[in-house]
């Protein structure tokens, strides 16, 4: 006769609860989604990021079948429309579509925000920034260097800044060089085109909106780890002795819980971005690459970056640990 042990029946119950979690996980995506899709956008409308947000949730409602609806919610450069994902119900009806930097740079400039990539799934990548400092096409610099001596002789000079990274330039600039600098904050891309072109601003920090106007503006230094397409001639931050580039991309961030399945789905609907006609064209005219990561590539460069990042705030001395 054969006899169910205490621990075999422990095992059976746990086999059973798992593989029951399992199915109910490819169930709920056989069905997912019936209705429509909260998408939060965490800065204001008419930036870049709400630009590529827009495209991507039409894109994706028209892979998926139910409507996506974009919902700005600015504020501490993302970190507002953050908090909210993270207290959202785990069911891929409610996402943020923002730059990774809200998770992987943002905490170690911002007291209260202490994210980690730990605290939430991704279901994919689609675009990434060409970040960088912009000022108007007439302006007497061209480069950091160049600002540098135009900022001594110009102290009070205004720079425009609508994320913690984008202060945390600025700062280190003005530290290292003995600059004063005034940092008038933004909440969207579109206000920093508008202050630029107002001349509100002398520089200021673009996601790389700024391109779209090659006849009013200009860059004046790549903040990423790379020269940027539309303006290979432009050194970037690292080439001027300043070890701060940092890279960020678009990325779909949902509640920590988000079953796989989900994450699949909305990624598989993401990834139609990639080759969908119109959306090359919004992205084009903007001067945006399109570069596509999945579920797992998206989690190994929220990771690596966010490790990279917190290197080189400590380097900045910005954090000790």
């Amino acid at each position: 006769m054969y006899t169910i042990t205490k621990r075999g029946l422990l095992h059976f119950v746990a086999a059973g609860l798992l593989g029951a979690v399992g199915f109910g996980h490819t169930a709920l995506a056989a069905d997912y989604p019936t209705g429509p899709i909260t998408m939060l956008v965490g800065y204001g409308a008419g930036g870049q990021t709400d630009l590529v947000a827009r495209a991507t949730a039409k894109v994706m409602a028209g892979e998926l079948g139910v409507p996506i609806n974009v919902v700005n919610k600015p504020g501490a450069g993302g970190a507002v429309a953050a908090r909210d994902i993270a207290k959202a119900k785990p069911d891929g009806y409610t996402m943020l579509f923002h730059s990774n930097s809200v998770i992987n740079s943002a905490p170690f400039i911002m007291e209260q925000v202490n994210y980690t990539p730990e605290d939430f799934e991704y279901a994919g990548m689609i675009t990434a920034y060409q970040v960088g400092m912009a000022t108007q096409k007439d302006r007497p610099f061209n480069t950091i260097t160049e600002y540098v001596d135009w900022a001594k002789k110009n102290p009070g000079s205004s720079y425009g800044a609508l994320s913690p990274e984008a202060r945390l330039y600025i700062t280190e600039i003005a530290k290292q060089n003995g600059l004063d600098v005034n940092i008038v904050p933004l909440k969207s891309g579109s206000e920093m085109i508008n202050a630029l072109l107002g001349n509100q601003v002398a520089l200021a920090f673009s996601g790389g909106i700024h391109y779209r106007y090659p006849d009013e503006l200009k860059t004046v230094s790549a903040l990423t780890t790379f020269r940027h397409t539309s303006a290979p001639d432009v050194p970037t931050i690292e080439e001027e002795g300043y070890p701060l580039g940092m890279d960020s991309r678009t990325t779909l961030i949902l509640p920590k819980g988000t079953p796989r399945p989900i994450l699949d789905r909305l990624a598989g609907a993401l990834k139609a971005a990639e080759t969908d006609a119109e959306f090359a064209k919004i992205t084009e005219a903007a001067n945006i690459p399109i570069k596509y990561f999945g579920v797992d590539a998206a989690n190994k460069e929220m990771r690596d970056s966010y490790a990279k990042n917190k290197g080189i705030m400590q380097r900045a001395g910005l954090i000790s640990n």
